[in-house]
């Protein structure tokens, strides 16, 4: 009987050391008061006055706020498509682009308004692809598009409409394949 006593006081003791711990107990709970601050409406500044601070100018989201260099190059190189939507990006130390045509096109810009990177189910621009890695394509792939061009450091990287990805150096010399 004795043991049965002592698992029945120690079940008890744990229920309680569980219940204590568990903030039910509101004897030790306090309540802190919480000063409110109303808000104050904001007032416009007078359009004459000489406090009114310049305004940097807002990231384009639209196609009317994009650099006059990426709209040229757009109505250039894409003349039948129009921007259905623009992503401003500013991570690289500048203000980049990627821009969305309704063809399904995209074109990622850098912070000097140059392409980066165009991807086109259509096929990329002839005029947008080295000639060396057109003639390489041409000559091993001669059915194939090529779908997307990257510039990367020291070259390109081409995705062919298969799927396939070859790399190219800056002069356009075939380097590999790219998994």
């Amino acid at each position: 009987m004795n043991k049965m006593y002592f698992k029945v006081l120690s079940v008890g003791v744990i229920l309680f050391a569980l219940w204590s711990c568990s903030g039910n107990n509101d004897a030790n709970q306090q309540q802190v008061a919480v000063p409110t601050v109303q808000e104050q409406p904001v007032q416009a500044a007078p359009a004459d006055s000489t406090m009114a601070q310049p305004q940097a100018a807002a990231p384009a989201t639209t196609a009317q706020a994009l650099p006059e260099a990426i709209t040229t190059f757009l109505k250039q190189h894409f003349p039948n498509a129009t921007v259905s939507g623009v992503e401003p990006d500013n991570e690289h130390g500048g203000l980049e682009y990627d821009v969305y045509l309704n063809d399904g096109t995209q074109v990622d810009f850098d912070a000097n308004n140059q392409w980066e990177k165009v991807e086109s189910m259509k096929g990329v621009p002839a005029a947008l692809v080295p000639k060396a890695i057109a003639t390489y394509v041409k000559g091993n792939y001669q059915n194939l598009a090529i779908t997307k061009i990257n510039k990367e450091y020291g070259g390109y990287e081409i995705e062919l409409a298969n799927g396939m990805d070859l790399k190219f150096d800056g002069s356009g010399r075939f380097m590999g394949m790219d998994d």
